[in-house]
């Protein structure tokens, strides 16, 4: 029986998805504890490698792997990967692409509302008793009309884009690869550089892979690019944004709002964000929700078995290495 290693541990809900997923003929393992000891301990009778959370695979653990033929990746995140070393021992490497693209796109545009409607302020303040209808009320902007920033324009962002569309938001982006013309026309879209979308936008969405030219896009520098009273919006990768920088322009009210999914160190365990009252803080969630969970692992342990099966043609998704 070939045996599957899922490179995290789950209980209850996440765990039972996750068991009714296996095929038939395939056993799974998960780790006891989410560490890269446990994770070494174990990779040696793996098959195949079912990749979920942010525990790095590098050469030690690779180095350990005796007989994995495959890794999936439940997502789309590769920045725990090392990919050179993966292509270099030709390991090849899936990933569910988009799988939970409209997941992402709806908090997204969850986040962009609460921080326009103040949503955690207004709330806190009626838990206390406060009640100020035309004093909040005043403080707080509809989403129709404002210029939307989206860094990054893959499946999210596309997705994100037909939804701010559907609330008459007015919606620029830059990509290093332009849409396009028709593409543009289709999700009614402005291309602009880097520099015009952080000086024209009421909210800055990122949406960009993490890596050396991306790191820290957002700093004190771009920041001051910025509109004052700006919402800065993020459920990409923490890393993207200086979170010194983006404290400061809270504290200072150079940006008003901030909506954040991703964190530079993940659990969060910053008390200068955590205390700001201008910031709503979600633990890396938008990419989870029952629906895409289920279906994230359903496609993922389809890849596996029809990689298993040498039925390579089928397998959907996207190819990384090989």
């Amino acid at each position: 029986m070939k045996t599957i290693l899922l490179t995290n541990h789950y209980t209850g809900l996440p765990r039972q998805i996750v068991s009714q997923c296996v095929p038939e003929g395939f056993q799974l393992v998960m780790l006891d504890e989410v560490t890269q000891e446990d994770l070494i301990r174990k990779i040696p009778d793996a098959d195949y490698l079912l990749c979920s959370g942010r525990i790095r695979i590098g050469k030690e653990e690779l180095d350990a792997a005796n007989r994995l033929s495959m890794i999936q990746r439940t997502g789309v995140g590769l920045d725990s990967l090392d990919l050179e070393l993966m292509q270099e021992r030709n390991i090849p490497l899936y990933v569910n692409q988009g799988v939970n693209a409209d997941s992402v796109a709806e908090h997204t545009i969850l986040l962009m509302l609460g921080c326009l409607r103040r949503l955690p302020v207004i709330q806190r303040n009626l838990q206390n008793g406060i009640w100020k209808k035309q004093e909040q009320g005043i403080q707080t902007y509809e989403l129709k009309d404002k210029r939307i920033g989206l860094v990054g324009m893959g499946n999210i962002s596309r997705r994100a884009a037909k939804i701010l569309n559907a609330f008459g938001a007015k919606i620029r982006y830059y990509d290093v690869r332009r849409l396009s013309p028709d593409e543009e026309a289709e999700l009614a879209l402005q291309y602009c550089s880097l520099p015009e979308l952080f000086a024209d936008s009421d909210i800055l969405s990122l949406h960009c892979p993490l890596n050396e030219q991306t790191r820290h896009i957002v700093n004190a520098e771009t920041i001051g690019m910025m509109r004052d009273g700006a919402v800065i919006v993020n459920t990409a990768r923490g890393g993207l944004i200086d979170t010194r920088a983006l404290c400061d322009a809270l504290r200072s009210g150079k940006i008003a709002f901030a909506g954040l999914d991703v964190y530079e160190t993940e659990p969060l365990n910053d008390p200068e964000l955590r205390a700001l009252d201008q910031v709503i803080l979600t633990p890396h969630i938008s990419g989870v929700t029952y629906d895409s969970f289920a279906r994230m692992m359903r496609m993922a342990m389809q890849n596996i078995q029809l990689y298993d099966r040498g039925d390579l043609a089928a397998i959907s998704h996207c190819l990384y290495t090989m």
